[in-house]
């Protein structure tokens, strides 16, 4: 990782493994200010099954089966390498990437690798065959696309393969990542000769797979930037942000491989029925492709529209909206995290449709085999809608009984489904199938406070119904403890304070911060336990907190503070990654959202940081806890500890709201920090 002028709060990583500490950190580059952090998110789980320890190959030239291979298009030679029993290029694609990707020559596009582009699908946009609109085209699987013949675009369960082979997601990384080219920890030592280099800018690796999915994303395999991890991603599969190709050996398949058998006549079949056992309430069911659909609206509860808590059965699932949304101040969401399908207020047996079976159903009804790529029409709603009830002659077939009808006066109808998706703005959100008079489509609406109500349509429970996932299992996750080695202590002959001590891989620290009151100079009481003014420490402007610390220590340097954040990290790949790399740094007790493990003790507590106001006599006019005055919103918890970045001043910030670590350059006025002093 490069060194910043500035760095943000930035998020954290969940690509979690162990590390490689033959690895150094990296050297200074042109820019003057401390090092910023940049980690992903993701979560882990716990999975059997798969390597946790690290299997130690005897990497040797045995272990590395290498050849050749000549491109015949264009004259490249690639080296190629079998592992396993798959044999797979040990370089990335190079073909055409002066077309394809412009500056790069890492930034293939699905689109572009599959050969979307070459069977003349658009390089952006939906693509359009006999009047059926596709979000990415439907191309030919397993593809061959821009990879040369005998050669493939590898899938999934290829990627799967790999990393099994190679020890495993916590250890794959190390064993197929190059020896040189990576920042920090993230160097390999490529047993095998896959000699995988960094390709995204933020230095990590990502490898394009085949398999289309749907919401237009495609499966990519991950190599960490910072530890031994190899896991699944997404790529959006019209867009290039650092994706490489590595063709796998194999027969692929080329062009476009779309099936419409449409057919229009009102629906003459028969209809089944469902009794609901909590009513009596007995609806018509229909079968269309193999599943069967409620063919009337839900009524449960004597209704015929729901707000999302009763649709997700928020008392069963725990989809409150409240535990949902992080605050109107923020419009922060995340995702429901129940498992689908979700039951909700539909009958046992059945559920409220994903958003991936509501488009499956669209696509069936226009005539083709799968839902993956499709986007729905005016079509769909022909194929759908009643024979009556609609506006302006706008009635449909109703070929398949489905009997989708508006309610009085309106033109249009949206269905639940159980999916989630977020809003312009990044509200909290959820997907709706849409009927109206001229089109289908799928579309996010705000659940928040003002959440509409819709009807539902249950979908009876089945087999291969839901979304195909492509789940990378993660490695098991070992419980934390918190510090329990021996403290040392340091009294203070200036004031008579004691602070506790701590040996951090050489590196003494105080465990606690300083409570100092610089004579002559400016302090403040800590914004966490008020209290007390010395209870959590004091805060300092640059100007006194450069030589605050008594004699024998001194504030931290960079190298210090940075060894400091990447032992938490370390530390966080080693243990399986189920806590955010802060959390070995902050004390178990006093954080307002989620004390830490304190795991290295170095006891971090969220002392907050101070703004402050002059007038021309230098005293203090105002006072303004975590944020500035001028800035929206509440402030979280903080601990903002001042270091040295050679001569200039930086600190250190972990936040207890989300749980991220930055490292950035410090004003020397209007603000004031803890101080954390180290021994010299």
């Amino acid at each position: 990782m490069k060194r910043t002028i500035w760095g943000a709060l930035l998020l954290l990583v969940a690509f979690t493994a162990c590390h490689d500490n033959t690895s150094s950190a990296p050297e200074e580059d042109a820019f003057s200010g401390p090092r910023a952090l940049v980690f992903r998110s993701s979560n882990s789980h716990d999975t059997s099954g798969y390597a946790t320890v690290d299997p130690n190959f005897a990497c040797s030239d045995s272990t590395r089966v290498m050849g050749e291979f000549l491109d015949v298009r264009d004259g490249h030679v690639y080296k190629t390498v079998k592992i396993g029993n798959q044999v797979w290029m040990a370089e990335n694609l190079l073909y055409k990437h002066e077309l394809y990707a412009a500056d790069s020559i890492y930034e293939y596009s699905w689109n572009e690798a599959s050969g979307a582009i070459e069977a003349g699908c658009p390089a952006h946009g939906k693509f359009v065959q006999d009047g059926v609109t596709f979000v990415n085209c439907p191309v030919a699987m397993p593809a061959q696309g821009l990879c040369p013949d005998g050669w493939r675009l590898p899938t999934a369960d290829d990627f799967q393969t790999l990393v099994d082979f190679a020890g495993g997601p916590k250890f794959a990384g190390k064993y197929l990542k190059s020896t040189v080219g990576w920042e920090g920890v993230g160097n390999g030592v490529d047993c095998f000769g896959f000699n995988m280099f960094p390709s995204t800018k933020d230095g990590f690796a990502e490898i394009l797979g085949s398999d289309v999915r749907y919401y237009n994303e495609v499966p990519t395999l991950v190599f960490s930037g910072y530890n031994a991890y190899a896991d699944f991603s997404t790529s959006m599969a019209e867009y290039s942000f650092g994706s490489v190709v590595r063709c796998i050996q194999g027969e692929g398949k080329k062009g476009l491989d779309v099936k419409i058998h449409r057919v229009e006549s009102t629906y003459a079949g028969d209809f089944g029925s469902l009794t609901d056992a909590r009513d009596g309430h007995v609806y018509k069911t229909v079968d269309i492709g193999g599943w069967v659909w409620m063919a009337e609206n839900l009524a449960y509860g004597s209704k015929d529209a729901y707000t999302y808590e009763e649709v997700i059965d928020a008392a069963a699932t725990g989809c409150y909206l409240d535990s949902l949304i992080w605050g109107d101040d923020f419009g922060m969401w995340k995702f429901c995290s129940a498992k689908e399908p979700i039951q909700g207020i539909c009958p046992d047996g059945w559920h409220v449709p994903s958003y991936y079976e509501w488009n499956v159903l669209s696509a069936f009804v226009n005539g083709l085999d799968n839902g993956d790529n499709f986007e729905m029409g005016s079509f769909t709603g022909l194929m759908l809608k009643s024979t009556s009830g609609w506006p302006d002659g706008k009635n449909g077939l109703d070929v398949y009984g489905f009997g989708a009808k508006p309610a009085d006066g309106e033109d249009e109808v949206y269905y639940w489904s159980s999916t989630n998706g977020p809003t312009p703005g990044d509200w909290f959100g959820n997907e709706f199938f849409v009927i109206g008079a001229d089109s289908t489509r799928q579309e996010v609406y705000g659940v928040g406070k003002n959440a509409p109500k819709a009807p539902v349509r249950c979908l009876k429970d089945g087999e291969n119904q839901m979304w195909p996932t492509y789940d990378f299992p993660s490695v098991r996750c070992d419980k934390p403890t918190p510090y329990s080695g021996e403290y040392g202590s340091f009294t203070d002959e200036r004031d008579g304070n004691v602070y506790r001590t701590v040996d951090i891989a050489g590196t003494v620290w105080f465990v606690d911060n300083l409570k100092y009151d610089v004579p002559d100079g400016l302090t403040f009481c800590n914004c966490g336990d008020t209290t007390s003014c010395d209870g959590w420490g004091r805060l300092y402007p640059w100007k006194e907190a450069k030589d605050a610390c008594p004699a024998g220590w001194r504030l931290p340097n960079d190298d210090e503070v940075w060894n400091l954040v990447t032992l938490a990290r370390q530390t966080h790949y080693d243990l399986g990654g189920c806590v955010f790399d802060g959390n070995y740094l902050t004390a178990t007790e006093g954080w307002e959202l989620g004390s830490g493990n304190d795991m290295l003790g170095f006891g971090a507590i969220p002392a907050g940081l101070k703004y402050f106001e002059l007038d021309d006599s230098l005293a203090v006019t105002e006072e303004y806890c975590n944020l500035r005055p001028w800035e929206y919103g509440s402030g979280y918890s903080h601990a903002a500890i001042w270091y040295l970045f050679k001569k200039s001043p930086a600190v250190l910030e972990l936040d207890g709201s989300s749980d991220p670590i930055s490292m950035h350059s410090g004003s020397e006025v209007k603000v004031a920090y803890s101080v954390r002093c180290v021994k010299e």
